[in-house]
């Protein structure tokens, strides 16, 4: 299956911020207000290795306040919005709302 660039261009760019993660889904659906056009994109991530809960932890906090340069799109919102413990891990919603340029 293949994602849309600028899905990929998200998904890369957070697994660049968190290399030893990988991504377990993600979804997207069209999003539309009366003068912007783009997406809400949801990636969940799964970070395992050495302190995961504690990387996930300092991962959320920094990710809100990250710059990201995606082509033709802004992220105008981006968080983790939930943090799932797994036994090997920890599991990771990202939810993002892109706007096209």
């Amino acid at each position: 299956m293949s994602y849309p660039l600028t899905t990929c261009g998200l998904s890369k760019a957070l697994l660049a911020l968190l290399p030893e993660a990988e991504i377990a889904s993600r979804k997207q659906t069209p999003w539309h207000s009366a003068t912007f056009s783009g997406e809400r994109v949801t990636i969940v991530l799964k970070l395992t290795g050495d302190a995961p809960a504690e990387r996930a932890t300092a991962f959320a906090k920094a990710l809100p306040d990250t710059e990201f340069n995606l082509r033709r799109q802004l992220v105008a919102d981006i968080v983790v919005s939930d943090m799932q413990p797994l036994e090997d891990g920890v599991l990771l919603t990202v939810e993002a709302l892109l706007l096209d340029e």
